[in-house]
């Protein structure tokens, strides 16, 4: 098999698309997923989690239930963005099996994992870092022991999502987040204003959903939420999908068209900034880089990597 890696999800739209992509790739071994509170509650992120497995017939894939509330427990009201269930408030045939969860906490899952293969596992968290900080506290030494971690989060313009300057995986867990840059090696993060403006065009998209296969005919299900419900075709030049450019960031590394490493932290005291990932672009800036920050990506990549993986 190629590389290892360990999916961290709060399952929604775009993490389904990251994890598809994960799944059908043939250079990649998904060792486990780990689920996490964010876009909606962890019980519901194992089930739409199990979901997206059925649909790969990779329901052999571990899938580990992990924190259920930020390290800090706030008033955040959800989001909603990928409707009430995560999952475009798709009406499914059939119920799942949530009994093949595994029975081992997502947190002693990546310590196990990470001791099991030091240096040879890629992280990809797409949803708040609740469960990686937490490995972090439990065992110092996790964050050196992995080979590379690629987020989905963060903002280095300071343009926030959930708030003016918030993206909502940072801010829905800053403490989290904040422990997590400090603590992990070799971190790639692809931020909120990247993924904006790189969005995949109508015609990419069109062209995924005529692939006719189980796959996309399960994400056209799912989107049609964002593409239909809510008008997004007639709004916007495509579709953006953060997680999954998250994932082709990670498999195909010459998607990364611009990156630049520098000094990266997380604003938690902050009335209006709290959440906010403050990056240090001074070129007489005495601090030590500790992330790469990814600024521009090729949506031609990501859109060919997603059409192979549909097909």
């Amino acid at each position: 098999m190629g590389r290892k890696l360990i999916l961290d999800v709060d399952t929604g739209i775009d993490d389904a698309a990251a994890i598809i992509l994960a799944l059908s790739h043939p250079d990649v071994e998904v060792l486990g997923v780990t689920c996490v509170s964010g876009n909606v509650h962890v019980d519901k992120v194992i089930e739409n989690t199990l979901r997206v497995l059925k649909v790969c017939d990779r329901l052999n894939v571990p899938v580990f239930r992990g924190a259920d509330s930020p390290i800090i427990p706030h008033n955040r009201e959800p989001a909603f963005f990928h409707g009430n269930d995560g999952l475009g408030e798709t009406d499914w045939d059939e119920e799942i099996d949530t009994s093949v969860v595994q029975s081992e906490h997502a947190v002693n899952a990546l310590i196990r994992l990470v001791n099991m293969f030091p240096g040879e596992i890629t992280l990809v968290p797409v949803g708040p870092l609740t469960n990686i900080a937490l490995a972090l506290k439990i065992d110092p030494e996790f964050g050196k022991k992995v080979k590379n971690v690629y987020i989905m989060g963060g903002n280095y313009k300071g343009i926030g999502n959930v708030t003016m300057n918030g993206e909502f995986n940072f801010h829905s867990d800053p403490e989290a987040a904040f422990i997590s840059l400090h603590g992990l090696s070799n971190i790639n993060i692809i931020p909120w204003e990247t993924c904006m403006d790189a969005e995949i065009p109508w015609a990419s998209y069109d062209k995924w959903m005529s692939a006719d296969t189980q796959k996309s005919k399960f994400v056209e299900r799912i989107t049609n939420y964002w593409v239909v419900k809510r008008d997004f075709r007639n709004t916007r030049a495509g579709i953006r999908l953060c997680d999954l450019k998250a994932m082709v960031a990670c498999i195909d590394e010459t998607a990364i068209l611009e990156k630049k490493k520098v000094y990266a932290t997380i604003e938690l005291c902050g009335a209006v900034t709290r959440g906010q990932m403050a990056v240090d672009w001074r070129a007489h800036s005495t601090e030590t880089p500790n992330v790469t920050v990814v600024t521009k990506l090729c949506t031609e990549a990501v859109a060919l990597l997603f059409a192979d993986a549909l097909s």
